[in-house]
């Protein structure tokens, strides 16, 4: 890395100049000097010549007025001269949690490879500044095309502008890609990492929905040529959740061809995410198949596992969680997508709420004792060494166990469920949990039966949104399908499950009374 990328951060830093956005605007400042002293065509004789240059060329743009004096400026603009704009917005973003998302540059290279499969001749490469890492690459290797870099921020705008004028086939656009794009352009491909989460203030009302990665999809779909391709990222929900999502897949099912879907790696977007990420593939004209597998790394992104599947079947599946998909030769699913039994939705038969999220500073000795992860055992709920808290009882009223509640994790390492039964106490869900309370058409038991069944553990895995760590959505997990036998079918299960559960234990307890008993009696041979 640049050693002098710290040293012109360190200049600004000393004045109490530490926002990455200005820090960004204080290097485009000395670029647009350095330009505007190229294009007059001689070197300023003092500082004082520089710095009236530096505010001719800068100070009447969105940069605005520059934080210092003349000598400031000189040793700035000296310190800046090695510098190259683009490594620069990289570093100074890198740890950037909270705020713009750069993605790798091996996810830019393989975007790139992407666009050679297609022989792209027009190229969309939207919220360009996302791709930075890489992105000069891309653009070299495709001089021959027509390449469109399109982005919402301004600075971000005139760093591309500054990046990328030495290109003649770069267009730059500075438009947002959640609002109608101000250009009757087609393009031959379109790459999109679209913002995850939020909302959108003002929506267009042509679109369905104001979630920024649905509308930003629905929008740049209507921008691909009669041979164009869209290859978009976007977090797992869309392979399963209901509403906007629900219709963006069907609209793309409808109009256009889904021609792949594959899991990124995980960590594909830390320190910005770790939610769990696809990379979609969707096309203009109608093919056989789809693609359905997962993208691994090893120097480079490569596919790790791919599966063929009929675009026919795909269109009459629900939804496309590929886990289920690539799944397809477990016996255990085979049988649940193929049997005949009624199945519905888990809101149809429960109410589904997430517990209270309670911080380490609440958990104190108090009346309300908190369900957690790590009351849930292979056993059942352990009602012992449960954590408290000092709370009133009509303040957690609405997060309140009753008898029969089934509780399910929805973080960690591993799926843990069970049925609540009721204590003296009064016992609330934590955050970590959620509750599912059965109505009159199913029992407790039989759901948690279902759910830890090696299909009902599959399916829950297939709502994840997380990677490695289980990060499951309460809203998420209501569109599970569950056979719904009779209510004495369901009864004739669970009386049958848990008689067997209580001979294992019968036996396993004899088992090691009998084994502890043996041992002793060699142990004491020995002496």
């Amino acid at each position: 890395m640049n050693p002098s990328i710290d040293i012109f951060i360190n200049l600004f830093v000393k004045r109490g100049i530490t926002s990455r956005e200005q820090l960004l605007n204080e290097m485009l400042r000395v670029k647009l000097t350095a330009r505007a002293v190229k294009s007059q065509g001689k070197t300023p004789q003092d500082g004082e010549q520089l710095f009236q240059l530096m505010k001719q060329s800068t100070e009447s743009t969105i940069l605005g007025y520059f934080p210092g004096d003349r000598d400031f400026f000189s040793s700035v603009y000296k310190s800046a001269q090695e510098i190259d704009l683009i490594e620069y917005t990289l570093k100074l973003f890198q740890n950037d949690r909270l705020g713009q998302i750069f993605s790798p540059a091996y996810l830019t290279e393989y975007v790139c490879s992407q666009i050679d499969d297609e022989d792209a001749q027009s190229i969309l490469i939207a919220e360009a500044e996302k791709s930075l890492a890489g992105l000069k690459g891309l653009v070299e290797k495709h001089s021959l095309s027509k390449i469109t870099l399109a982005t919402s921020n301004v600075l971000m705008f005139m760093l591309l502008k500054l990046g990328f004028e030495g290109f003649k086939n770069i267009t730059i656009l500075n438009q947002s890609i959640y609002q109608g794009l101000l250009m009757d352009t087609r393009f031959d491909f379109i790459y999109s990492l679209p913002d995850f989460g939020g909302k959108i203030e003002t929506v267009d009302h042509s679109f369905m929905s104001s979630k920024p990665d649905i509308a930003a999809t629905q929008n740049l779909l209507g921008h691909l040529s009669d041979r164009g391709v869209l290859v978009t990222v976007l977090p797992a929900k869309i392979t399963f959740a209901g509403g906007s999502e629900a219709k963006l897949r069907e609209h793309i099912m409808t109009n256009y061809q889904l021609e792949g879907i594959y899991s990124l790696p995980e960590g594909t977007f830390k320190p910005y995410t770790a939610i769990k990420t696809y990379l979609i593939k969707i096309g203009t004209a109608k093919k056989e198949n789809v693609s359905v597998g997962s993208l691994g790394y090893d120097n480079g992104l490569y596919v790790d596992k791919v599966k063929l599947v009929k675009t026919k079947k795909m269109a009459s599946n629900k939804d496309w969680r590929i886990e289920l998909i690539l799944s397809d030769d477990d016996e255990n699913i085979r049988k649940y997508k193929t049997s005949t039994l009624e199945r519905v939705k888990l809101h149809e038969i429960a109410e589904i709420f997430r517990g209270k999220s309670i911080l380490k500073k609440d958990i104190k000795p108090g009346k309300i004792l908190v369900l957690n992860i790590s009351n849930l055992t292979d056993t059942g709920i352990n009602y012992s060494n449960m954590d408290s808290i000092a709370e009133e009882e009509r303040k957690i009223k609405r997060y309140e166990l009753i008898d029969g509640d089934v509780v399910l994790s929805c973080r960690g390492s591993a799926i843990k469920t069970g049925v609540y039964r009721k204590q003296e106490s009064v016992v609330i869900a934590s955050a970590n949990v959620i509750v599912i309370r059965p109505k009159s058409k199913v029992l407790s038991d039989y759901l948690k039966i279902f759910f830890e069944s090696p299909v009902g553990t599959a399916l829950i895995k297939s709502f994840q949104r997380g990677t490695s760590i289980i990060n499951i959505n309460h809203t998420d997990i209501k569109e599970m399908e569950i056979p719904l036998l009779s209510k004495e079918e369901q009864k004739e299960l669970v009386e049958k499950y848990i008689k067997e559960v209580e001979l294992y234990r019968e036996t396993v307890a004899r088992a090691e009374k009998r084994y502890l008993a043996e041992k002793e009696k060699i142990y004491n041979r020995l002496v």
